[in-house]
């Protein structure tokens, strides 16, 4: 079984250098939609997904959408959420 980690600290992935600014970006887009880390769990495991050409994953599901990033490290499935909106 794969485990799921999702990571709003973006300090470790260096070729992303406003890191702090995506930070608080996807922080403050989740305290003012009531959203938390496991309803981003939810919405990647369970929800209707689109691929974007940049490599950026849309995942749908009940009234938000968790635009993210994801990176398989050994039996890691990493995810990294650029924003939260809702629908």
């Amino acid at each position: 079984m794969v485990e799921l980690v999702v990571n709003i600290n973006f300090k470790s992935i260096p070729k992303w250098k406003d890191f702090k600014k995506r930070s608080e970006h996807v922080s403050d887009r989740m305290m003012d939609r009531g959203i938390d880390i496991s309803q981003i769990k939810e919405a990647v495991t369970r929800g209707a997904k689109k691929l974007m050409p940049d490599k950026t994953i849309h995942a749908e599901y009940k009234w938000y959408k968790v635009v993210y990033r994801e990176f398989m490290l050994k039996d890691t499935k990493k995810v990294y959420p650029i924003t939260v909106i809702e629908l």
